[in-house]
């Protein structure tokens, strides 16, 4: 799939400013995905006037999270997408999670706003009553486990 000429400028921080000359190129890659870099999904957002390198506010990325301990009858695609998007909007399972051999955890990539605190778990309605449902963050720089926010990291 090719979306024409772009530009990309390294704005520091990690932010890279991806420039696409055509816009209906740059509504076709904001709409499709997930992108990949080196074999590591990327977020996409429209730039805006506020965006600064130094705040995460208003910005959202994308992060795998897992699901350990998932009761067995959720494991399907809506149920693993309704106790998700309790976290993020669901952008991508991990389809070895339907493995029979791979039921350790539950795995979904999911955008969240990373401004807003990250739970530890969330409350799940089921058949058989409410239960908590962990959830796990994967490789998520910069996590601070006092305060659950992303952009800083303090040791408890």
């Amino acid at each position: 799939m090719q979306f024409g000429k772009f530009h990309l400028t390294m704005l520091g921080m990690g932010w890279v400013l991806c420039s696409i000359y055509e816009p209906e190129h740059m509504e076709a890659v904001m709409t499709n995905g997930p992108w990949f870099v080196n074999g590591k999904i990327i977020g996409m957002d429209k730039w805006s006037q506020n965006f600064s390198t130094n705040s995460l506010k208003g910005l959202m990325a994308p992060i795998w999270i897992r699901l350990p301990n998932l009761p067995l009858h959720f494991w399907d695609n809506i149920n693993v997408c309704r106790i998700t998007s309790m976290v993020g909007k669901p952008y991508l399972i991990d389809e070895n999670m339907f493995q029979w051999g791979r039921r350790e955890f539950g795995r979904v990539c999911v955008r969240i706003q990373l401004d807003n605190k990250l739970p530890l778990g969330v409350w799940v309605e089921g058949k058989a009553g409410r239960f908590y449902q962990r959830i796990e963050n994967e490789r998520v720089p910069n996590f601070c486990f006092k305060c659950g926010l992303i952009g800083h990291n303090i040791e408890v």
